[in-house]
């Protein structure tokens, strides 16, 4: 999902002489308005002399300052406007139409990043831009906190909120502009207590028709599980006799991982798109990075859904649902996005397609990771499609709600075999 721009151009007039030249340069906030929605992006500006140049969105802005007035272009749009001592205002033309705008500074981040301890008080059911932060954070600093349950219960079982996948944050990362790319490490993910409980029955959609009106599901049988972190096992509390012998192997994991989707949109936190959400996939555990593309000032980042153990597709419905303790770091990419989320690990590069139907969801991871090889490793397609059609992976990653999910995966064996290094992000 891309943010509208609505300034091909701009141009502003500060007011004060003796407003130099480093009063003006730097980042700034700007906020266009119309009749239409607002749009919001980064204004970035430097200084020469008399001349202007940076963007505006990404997009590439020129222009000149001469005394308190401030000059800039792009396409056939004029904007004018007057610094405060703290802001700007003004108005941009358009050919067809006229705009308000501010704009106000983006501060600098600390030189040393923080890590900040959080205790969460309140969950949501909603990825939504309407949800208020609980915390702002700069780019490089460290989260620790955890989630509660799917149902809504915490490590000591008791139950915090109503159930649906309720998330922690929402986080506001300072300097997160509309077309950047939020950057979230998750260096820690560990269950918290020694209960788990999973669905018990197969999602319909992964079935024939014919099949599932056959099968008769036992409507008696429980399927909580015990965690033994000491031996990095699950097993059923009270299996059936076939099942007495298994285990599983705990993968600690977070279900949901959700930047707020464009525009005034709520999600439930049930479901997933490509501002991330509920996507489920048993890859996003400690170790991985996670990239999602930014839609408002802050991100607004979500967090929650744990997992001690999923099997590809979240087959079940539910995983081991459980709560978690976690730690993430966040970083920025400043104006790049791919428009969908994107993850890596020590093993593979990661393009993760989320759509109505598994083959849409396959054309997204598809083409994500042909456009992530174009522009980070220089490939043309041709050449991004002789890797892909001899190494690529592809995992169903989730088969619940209203969208599903498939991921492209890459090895990093295959890509070290590259002469062409990669760009730097």
């Amino acid at each position: 999902m891309k943010t509208r721009l609505y300034v091909p151009v701009l141009v502003g007039m500060l007011s004060a002489s003796a407003i130099g030249q480093q009063t003006v340069a730097g980042d700034w906030m700007l906020t266009a308005s119309d009749q239409f929605a607002p749009a919001i992006m980064r204004l970035s500006l430097v200084v020469d002399g008399t001349r202007v140049t940076g963007s505006a969105g990404g997009r590439p802005i020129e222009g000149t300052l001469q005394g308190s007035a401030i000059e800039f272009k792009i396409n056939n749009a004029t904007a004018k406007g007057s610094f405060d001592g703290t802001g700007m205002t003004g108005e941009i033309s358009f050919p067809d139409r006229t705009a308000r705008w501010t704009a106000v500074r983006i501060p600098p981040p600390p030189e040393s990043p923080k890590t900040h301890v959080f205790e969460p008080t309140a969950f949501h059911l909603y990825f939504s831009s309407k949800v208020d932060p609980v915390l702002r954070i700069q780019p490089g600093d460290t989260v620790r906190t955890w989630s509660v349950d799917a149902g809504g219960r915490d490590k000591q079982g008791v139950r915090r909120s109503a159930g649906g996948n309720p998330q922690t944050g929402p986080f506001y990362v300072e300097g997160a502009m509309p077309n950047d790319t939020l950057v979230v490490r998750l260096t820690r993910v560990r269950t918290n207590r020694d209960w788990a409980q999973s669905g018990s029955t197969i999602m319909r959609n992964a079935l024939e028709p014919g099949t599932l009106g056959t099968l008769k599901w036992d409507e008696r049988f429980n399927s909580r599980w015990r965690l033994d972190p000491a031996r990095n096992i699950a097993f059923l509390e009270n299996p059936t006799e076939p099942l007495e012998g298994l285990t599983v192997g705990l993968q600690p994991m977070l279900g949901c991982i959700a930047v707020a989707p464009a525009g005034d949109a709520s999600v439930r936190t049930t479901d997933s798109g490509r501002f991330g959400g509920n996507m489920d996939y048993n890859q996003l555990r400690e170790g991985t990075t996670i990239y999602l593309p930014v839609s408002h000032p802050g991100a607004l980042l979500f967090l929650g859904d744990g997992h001690a153990a999923q099997g590809d597709g979240e087959l079940t419905g539910d995983a081991l649902e459980t709560s978690m303790d976690f730690e993430f770091t966040v970083d920025l990419i400043r104006d790049r996005s791919f428009g969908h989320p994107l993850a890596e690990n020590a093993e593979f590069l990661i393009s993760i397609g989320i759509g109505g139907s598994l083959d849409q969801a396959l054309q997204q991871a598809t083409s994500g990771m042909v456009r992530w090889l174009e522009r980070d490793y220089k490939l043309n397609p041709s050449e991004a499609a002789m890797l892909l059609g001899f190494a690529v992976k592809y995992d169903v990653v989730d088969l619940v709600g209203t969208q599903v999910s498939i991921a492209a995966k890459l090895p990093r064996s295959t890509l070290a075999q590259l002469t062409k290094a990669p760009a730097k992000p």
